[in-house]
């Protein structure tokens, strides 16, 4: 096999692909509820079908959360308590299985849909 050869099958499988995923990632369905637990209970559902932009305080283990849906089908965590504030620097949750967790709040979001099947995506 000749190195255009070998450069060539390269390109077209890298090309394969890529549109497999995207079109896994166009055809992911959004959300209709997101859950917004605190340890282990229900304090909000947040509906992400409205399209209007929604805030929420929440209460978490180590104090105050702020919760936002931004109208689009999306939910993320504004501000938190917590020390290293990774659940703030979370992507956004719209697909159902997302989840956006603050251990030390002991707050898990989750959202729930209709889904595609998909279990996972790898970025």
């Amino acid at each position: 096999m000749k190195r255009s050869d070998r450069i060539t099958a390269v390109v077209i499988l890298t090309a394969v692909v890529l549109v497999v995923v995207s079109w896994i990632v166009m055809h992911r369905t959004r959300g209709t509820v997101a859950f917004v637990y605190v340890d282990g209970k229900v304090v909000a559902t947040v509906d992400l079908t409205l399209r209007e932009p929604q805030t929420l305080p929440i209460t978490g283990m180590l104090g105050p959360l702020v919760v936002a849906a931004d109208g689009k089908g999306s939910i993320r965590v504004v501000e938190s308590t917590c020390p290293d504030q990774i659940c703030v620097h979370t992507v956004p949750a719209r697909s159902p299985g997302d989840q956006i967790i603050c251990v030390p709040n002991r707050m898990v979001i989750i959202i729930e849909g209709k889904g595609t099947n998909i279990d996972a995506l790898t970025q």
